[in-house]
């Protein structure tokens, strides 16, 4: 089995998640990160691929962590291949065995890249990881984009389809545009609001000047008073946030701009609509219990990946970062 550092976009799979896509890779770079994109086969063929982002930690250490991966050709998100890389080229089947080499080849690299652990979000976990707090949403609500609009608003609650026909009543103007100062705005008074911490503003302005990121905002009055990102990769468009003005509640605005973002992403294309996180089933005080009842109205399937995990590297180095960890919440 190899490992392979991967230079070329080109030679990058077009149907992971879009947080393994090198699009996204690069706005992380953009940001300052230090990313890496590795590619494991064995004979030839493709088994799994890793976009890895490294995290510095104190003493001069770091550890790396895989958002949504790795990701092998059996765990293509919603089991759909793409045209764009055929499955010819990759392995179809995964044997636990071939899934333990492959993490033991990546973790030997990173073990020589000086990483006291690894953190991962697989589909399939591997021996030995520890589960850990969920970084990305492990639970969410996928639309199939298939369908015809008759049938998604069909497959929505009552109360969503009367929202949405409401705020469409309230002279609400869409705009298709691209403003960074508007999310962010609208973004620090929903995180006032709802007590929940934001990005850097600086991230808000890479991601959404990226070419695979659409924004819509809804306008009263030319006022801003909702505004969403949707990133567009694959098959799958994903709503990646929101916010609105809650002076504004009235107008139901986050309805009309949530159809309207489902609607853009079929026009555009897509087979799937991910809503990117809601609280687990059984899991009613879960941070995100206020947002899943409004996405919950919106139909769709639940899916709900292991979530994430840390495979340990250096065991006494790891020892220590827990117990800092540990004191740094005391005081």
């Amino acid at each position: 089995m190899q490992m392979r550092v991967v230079e070329n976009s080109a030679n990058w799979p077009q149907n992971l998640p879009f947080s393994q896509s090198w699009e996204w890779g690069d706005i992380l770079i953009a940001e300052g990160k230090k990313v890496e994109r590795l590619e494991i086969e064995e004979n030839g063929a493709v088994l799994a691929w890793a976009q890895i982002v490294y995290v510095d930690l104190p003493f001069g250490w770091k550890y790396a962590f895989c958002p949504k991966g790795p990701v092998g050709i059996s765990n293509f998100p919603f089991s759909e291949r793409s045209e764009a890389f055929p499955i010819s080229n990759c392995h179809s089947e995964r044997s636990e065995e071939s899934l333990d080499e492959t993490y033991k080849t990546l973790i030997d690299y990173l073990k020589s890249k000086k990483c006291v652990f690894f953190r991962v979000e697989p589909e399939q976990v591997p021996e030995g990881a520890n589960k850990t707090i969920d970084i990305t949403p492990r639970a969410t609500l996928i639309l199939d984009l298939i369908k015809s609009e008759d049938e998604l608003l069909a497959g929505m609650g009552q109360k969503t389809r009367y929202n949405i026909n409401l705020a469409a009543r309230k002279n609400l103007r869409i705009a298709n545009e691209k403003n960074a100062d508007v999310f962010i705005k609208l973004e620090k008074e929903t995180a006032k609001r709802d007590n929940f911490k934001t990005h850097p503003e600086e991230h808000y302005k890479k991601v959404i000047s990226s070419d695979f990121v659409y924004q819509l905002t809804a306008y009263h009055e030319n006022a801003p008073v909702a505004s969403a990102v949707f990133v567009g990769f694959g098959g799958t468009f994903t709503y990646l946030y929101g916010a609105s003005d809650y002076a504004c509640r009235h107008l139901m605005a986050p309805y009309l701009l949530q159809w309207e973002g489902i609607k853009l992403g079929k026009k555009l294309g897509y087979k799937f609509y991910d809503f990117f996180g809601i609280a687990p089933q059984g899991e009613p005080r879960h941070q995100y219990a206020g947002v899943t009842r409004f996405k919950l109205g919106f139909g769709g399937a639940y899916k709900e990946a292991p979530g994430t995990f840390d495979l340990i590297i250096n065991k006494k180095k790891c020892k220590v970062y827990g117990w800092l960890r540990k004191l740094r919440r005391i005081f």
